[in-house]
């Protein structure tokens, strides 16, 4: 142990740790090594070790028996010495430095959104997993920014203390190129989807399919799907499962108990089997082998091949089947045509034509605003008469509300006029639908109502088709095309 509690290193030591000095007779000791990365070489010493020009001589003579042939920059090295003095003892000050390497940066790609994120939705309350909703995003709009491209970075050779250099590597360039329907935007230095669409990579082509294929069944393998655009299944819709298209939806195989959400035409090859807690939405047409227990709104015409059967549909075009309605309510705006109605057991079965629902919610809905303006206008207008009754007593804030109440009845007598107004034309349209008719070909049964806009028909007997039921102008009650009412056998 040497002055101060230094610790002595025995002669002999390797090149990296070299101690000894001699002045004066005394032994005063110090230490060098160079750092692990050897782009340092480091000094420990006594605080009286004295710093001279013979112990600079020295300290560059060992550093030469350790193959570094740089000298120390003395100068600025004693004064990092004197402060690290300030604190005590004197430990790994660095004398000598090499050239430090700049790591390589290789490119990367910076989505947007998670588009090939894998796994499941996850809860952030209950931490439960949804294995209905994937977390991968692969439905994109046109302009869409998909991804930015991180170019390469590459880095600066290095050398050590010992002049040998260190060499970095080169960075990889990403490689990543466009697909038909994606674009280069260089402002972003990225790529822009051309169109609305299924993200795509495929090795290392970046693209957007405008249709949304999925090869099998919407499951647990895909998930919840929303796409933005048509999508093509080419398998079923498992029961539980929700299918969000922008566009038409067309689904080679089975429609089972899901939620459906369609901006265009919906075709359901195999049919459609739903239970009346889920719900289907189609904008355009939909068409189907056979609707069994579905809760269906349709902008659309429904066309049906064999069956629907305990079914709630609401058209605004035609619903026509070429099988028989059975049970449930069809609601069209223009009219239904049906071979067969009801059925032997005298299912109750209600054949609703000339009703647009759209026109009647908006109607209903603009009838429920009317009222609640007019309840606003109701509670103000006692206010608005006794403040201006005191007109001349009112402070400066009090003339303020004063202003704002006459504003707020204003505003509402103006929404009244132009909710009154649309509720008028909304009826003209309804008016019109007057002219819609009920077709049966075939049998119509006990226990089918037919009814066209606020009149209907309660079928008693069996009928024998064709039979045609229309609004009669002059009655303004149902007329059959057929008088005859005869039993089936």
């Amino acid at each position: 142990m040497g002055a101060g509690g230094f610790p002595l290193r025995p002669k002999g030591n390797t090149v990296e740790e070299i101690v000894a000095k001699k002045t004066d007779r005394e032994t005063v000791p110090y230490e060098l090594k160079v750092s692990p990365d050897k782009l340092s070489v480091l000094l420990s010493m006594e605080p009286s070790c004295p710093r001279n020009d013979a112990w600079h001589a020295e300290v560059e003579a060992k550093l030469k028996e350790m193959g570094i042939s740089t000298a120390p920059e003395w100068e600025k090295i004693d004064l990092l010495i004197n402060d690290a003095m300030a604190g005590g003892q004197v430990t790994d000050v660095p004398i000598l430095s090499g050239i430090t390497p700049v790591p390589s940066e290789d490119g990367r790609l910076e989505w947007t959104d998670e588009f090939f994120t894998t796994g499941y939705y996850v809860d952030p309350i209950t931490k439960r997993t949804d294995f209905h909703q994937k977390v991968e995003k692969t439905s994109v709009e046109k302009g869409q920014l998909l991804v930015r491209v991180i170019p390469a970075n590459p880095g600066r050779d290095g050398q050590d203390v010992y002049g040998i250099p260190i060499k970095v590597s080169r960075p990889r360039a990403v490689e990543l190129r466009s697909g038909p329907n994606v674009l280069w935007d260089a402002s972003e230095n990225g790529y822009r989807s051309k169109t609305s669409g299924k993200v795509r990579l495929t090795g290392k082509i970046l693209d957007v399919d405008e249709v949304f294929r999925v090869s099998g069944d919407v499951g647990l393998e895909t998930g919840n799907i929303k796409h933005i655009g048509q999508i093509v299944i080419d398998g079923n819709i498992e029961a539980n499962f929700k299918v969000d298209a922008s566009g038409g939806i067309d689904v080679h195989g089975m429609i089972f108990a899901s939620d459906i959400i369609c901006g265009g035409n919906l075709v359901a090859r195999e049919g459609i089997n739903e239970n009346n807690g889920k719900r289907i939405n189609v904008q355009g047409d939909v068409a189907s082998k056979y609707i069994l227990n579905a809760v269906m709104e349709c902008g659309g015409n429904v066309i049906v091949g064999t069956e629907i059967f305990q079914s709630y549909i609401k058209s605004c075009g035609e619903v026509r089947c070429e099988g028989r309605i059975v049970g449930g309510e069809i609601i069209s705006a223009q009219g239904i045509t049906v071979h067969e109605a009801g059925s032997k057991a005298n299912v109750k079965t209600a054949l609703v034509a000339g009703i647009n629902f759209t026109l009647l919610e908006k109607l209903k809905k603009n009838t429920e605003d009317i009222t609640g303006l007019k309840e606003t206008i109701k509670k103000l207008t006692p206010v608005f008469k006794k403040l201006k009754a005191g007109l001349a007593a009112l402070t400066a804030a009090q003339k303020e509300g004063l202003m704002e109440i006459e504003f707020k009845i204003s505003e509402a007598e103006e929404e009244i006029t132009s909710l009154e107004e649309q509720n008028k034309n909304i009826k003209k349209e309804i008016y019109a639908n007057k002219n819609a008719h009920i077709t049966i070909l075939g049998t119509v049964y006990p226990g089918v109502t037919l009814r066209i806009f606020d009149s209907q028909y309660a079928v008693e007997n069996a009928l024998l088709g064709p039979i045609e039921a229309r609004l009669d102008r002059a009655t303004a009650e149902i007329a059959l095309s057929s008088e005859l009412e005869n039993k089936t056998e």
